[in-house]
């Protein structure tokens, strides 16, 4: 619930508890669909991932409590947020309220990656698949 542009409900992230230090290869990656993978450390208010996108991946129009705010780190994908389309590249960022429609084509041949947060924290990731830790496509090597 909302009041006055605040989101009254606490969201539980689950029985996941995220160190203190981390570091991304290894946080198991959730599988958000086929083809994207999330690693989150989750705060009490927010949640942090590095998301990883394959080449070619779409994620249909969706929307979620949660406010959303990322950068581009690798790679290239059209953004459809709000109705608005922006191809984004390395170094681009955005935000997304609470709520408001949005989707993603990974227009690269490489795929892409990006820092997300969102706030409150993604409870909803708890119930997706996890792969075992593993070292990404990010940072380089």
């Amino acid at each position: 619930m909302r009041r006055a542009g605040r989101i009254e409900e606490h969201v539980d992230c689950g029985p996941e508890v995220t160190p203190m230090f981390a570091s991304v290869d290894d946080i198991a990656p959730h599988v958000l669909m086929e083809g994207i993978h999330a690693r989150p450390v989750h705060g009490d208010q927010i949640t942090l991932a590095i998301v990883e996108l394959g080449p070619g991946i779409r994620m249909p129009e969706h929307r979620h409590l949660n406010e959303q705010v990322g950068v581009v780190l690798r790679g290239e994908f059209t953004f459809t947020v709000g109705g608005e389309t922006q191809v984004r590249r390395p170094g681009d960022m955005w935000v997304i309220p609470s709520d408001v429609p949005h989707s993603v084509d990974a227009t690269g041949d490489a795929g892409c990656t990006l820092v997300e947060t969102f706030c409150p924290p993604r409870g909803d990731w708890a119930d997706t698949r996890r792969e075992p830790p593993a070292r990404g496509v990010w940072p380089p090597r």
